[in-house]
C-alpha cells in the first residue's frame, strides 16, 4: 500500500526534526507528532473517497507542485503521485467567506490524507490527527493567521517563504519541519513556484483558522 512507505517515511523525518530541535518542548511536540503518524491504523484506510471528489481552481497547479518538489523527498512525492487522482480539495469555510484579496481562493487549496471522521473526505479517518497537504499556486500570499491546533509543516518544494510571531520572512529549503504552538500568528507565501507542504494538525481539529491581520504584506 502506498500509505505505508509515506507513513514510514514522514515518521522518520519527524524523529530526525526531534532530535535535533532546539528547545525540549518543540522536541517532545515533534516526537508526539511522529508517534502519532507511526501508529495511523491503515484498516480505517478507505478504498477510495465516499464522497464526490472536489476539484479546486489551484489544482492547476498540482503536476508543477511535484515536478517543483525536491528529489531528496521521493517517497512522499511518489506517494502524493500515486494518490493524486484519490485526493478531493478543500479550503477553509473562513476564507471562503472572506477572501484576503481577489486572487487567493484561486491559488489555495488543502486535501487530507488522514483526519477525522467529521471532517473533509479522507483516505484515512483517524480522530486524533489531520495530516494533508498545502497547495498555494506561484506567488501566492496566505497571510497572518492562527489557530489554536499545534501545527507542523514539512515543506516539500524549495523557495517558498515562512513568517512565525514577530517575523521576519525566512525562505525555508525543502525537508525543512515548521512548527507552530497553538494560536502563534503565521503565514506563508510561495515563490515563482507552487508550494506543497504536508501539513499535521493535533489538538483542537475543530476550530477553523482565523485571519488576524497586520503583520507582513504581500510583495507588491
Amino acid at each position: 500500500m502506498a500509505l505505508v512507505g509515506f507513513f514510514s517515511e514522514l515518521e522518520a523525518k519527524l524523529r530526525g526534526a526531534a532530535a535535533k530541535a532546539d528547545d525540549a518542548g518543540t522536541a517532545a511536540s515533534l516526537a508526539e507528532f511522529a508517534r502519532l503518524v507511526g501508529s495511523i491504523a491503515l484498516s480505517a484506510r478507505t478504498p477510495g473517497p465516499a464522497t464526490p471528489l472536489t476539484r479546486l481552481t489551484v489544482c492547476r497547479f498540482w503536476e508543477a507542485s511535484l515536478r517543483a518538489a525536491s528529489k531528496a523527498q521521493s517517497v512522499l512525492v511518489a506517494t502524493l503521485e500515486t494518490l493524486g487522482p484519490w485526493l478531493s480539495w478543500a479550503q477553509n469555510p473562513n476564507y471562503r467567506r472572506r477572501p484576503p484579496d481577489a486572487t487567493f481562493l484561486d491559488n489555495y487549496g488543502y486535501t487530507v490524507i488522514v483526519g477525522p471522521e467529521d471532517g473533509p473526505p479522507a483516505l484515512a479517518v483517524d480522530p486524533r490527527l489531520a495530516l494533508g497537504v498545502l497547495l498555494l499556486g506561484p506567488h501566492a500570499h496566505y497571510p497572518l493567521h492562527a489557530h489554536p491546533a499545534v501545527e507542523i509543516y514539512y515543506t516539500l518544494t524549495p523557495g517558498g517563504e515562512w513568517w512565525r510571531d514577530d517575523g521576519p520572512w525566512r525562505q525555508m529549503p525543502s525537508g525543512t519541519v515548521i512548527h507552530h504552538a497553538p494560536n502563534v500568528r503565521h503565514a506563508t507565501r510561495a515563490g515563482v513556484t507552487p508550494l506543497l507542504a504536508i501539513y499535521l494538525w493535533r489538538g483542537d481539529l475543530v476550530t477553523h483558522a482565523e485571519l488576524t491581520g497586520g503583520g507582513p504584506r504581500a510583495p507588491a
